[in-house]
This record gives structure tokens, sequence and C-alpha cells, in this order.
């Protein structure tokens, strides 16, 4: 499935989650983890309304999202003009072999259609020694939502460095005093 066959975002359900749920502590932590500098190229797959995008565009980043909704997309490019924001998949990346420094992904990789075929592309558009940063809530063993378990973490850490990746490692960040996420990176290139 492509990116522009998802339209899941009505522009009103857009609104109402940007103004309920638009920046959430996850994303200002996620970004202050990849501690970005005035030198990166940056790049937030799955940026919803782009609440990660303002944080990493303070940072002076080059900042760049996409998102599967055309709804979220526009959200996210009013929200921060000075990033370059396009409908994409993390299946299908709008962007140049080796271009960005860093990618991340917040609270949506569970979602992805081809989970694979997305390490794969995001491995393609990092620049050697550019790093993946998936951000997921931490779920209980055996227990099915939006999150990973610790083996989940631990099998994704794994099949990044199976696909290219190298220096794979799982940290844990709690952004509020409620909710706790994995974030699991994977460098590109052998090092």
């Amino acid at each position: 499935m492509v990116a522009q066959d998802i339209e899941r975002w009505s522009p009103m359900k857009a609104w109402l989650y940007s103004l309920f749920y638009g920046s959430p502590k996850s994303n200002a932590s996620v970004v202050e983890f990849a501690a970005l500098s005035d030198e990166d190229r940056f790049l937030d797959v799955g940026c919803g309304p782009g609440a990660a995008l303002e944080h990493a565009a303070a940072t002076g980043a080059q900042v760049a999202g996409i998102d599967p909704s055309p709804s979220m997309v526009t959200r996210a490019a009013r929200r921060v003009p000075t990033a370059h924001v396009q409908v994409g998949s993390a299946e299908e990346i709008p962007f140049p072999n080796d271009h960005f420094s860093v990618v991340i992904n917040i609270s949506s990789f569970h979602h992805w259609t081809d989970r694979e075929a997305g390490l794969i592309e995001i491995l393609r558009v990092l620049a050697e020694g550019g790093r993946l940063h998936i951000a997921e809530g931490v779920l209980r063993e055996g227990k099915d939502g939006h999150g990973l378990s610790p083996s989940d973490a631990e099998t994704l850490a794994a099949k990044l460095e199976e696909l290219g990746y190298s220096n794979s490692y799982i940290e844990r960040i709690k952004p509020g005093w409620r909710h706790e996420y994995f974030v699991v990176t994977g460098v590109a290139g052998r090092q």
C-alpha cells in the first residue's frame, strides 16, 4: 500500500488530534535524546501535526517530516514553516539516498504496514554514521497494544543489526511521570 492511498485523518480529525494530543512530552524527550545540533539533517517519520519537528527546528537542525496523512502534513507544515514536510510512509520515503544524519519515529512503528521494508528504507536515506531512533511506549511482556514489550525491543534491535545497522542499543526514557518509552537506536553502516 502506498502512502498516497492512506488518508486516516480527515482535516477535522487532524485538527482535533492536534488540539488534544499535538504536543506530547514524548516528542520533546525523543528530540532531546537525539542530541541534535545545527549541523544535523533531521527526519521525523510519522510526524503527525509536527510537535517533534518544532522541537528539532529549535536546535538549528535542517528539519523534514513525512506522514501518510495529507491532513497531518498540512498541519505540520503550517506549524513549522521551515520544515520540508511531505506525504510519505516509512516504506516509501520521498528523499534521496544518504541524506539524513538523524531519523526518528515516535509511537507509530507499531502501525507500519511492512516494518522490515520501513527499516530498510530508512537505512537508505541515512548518511553513513546517521542514527535511527524508534521510540515506543513500554508494554508488559505478553501484552498487546501501542508500544513494545522488552522482548519486542530486543527483537527490533537485533533486526536493525541484521539489516545492516550497527551499534544497535535500547534505552528507556520517561518523558513524564506516567509513561515510559523504549528508544531503540541503530547507526547506519558498519563501524
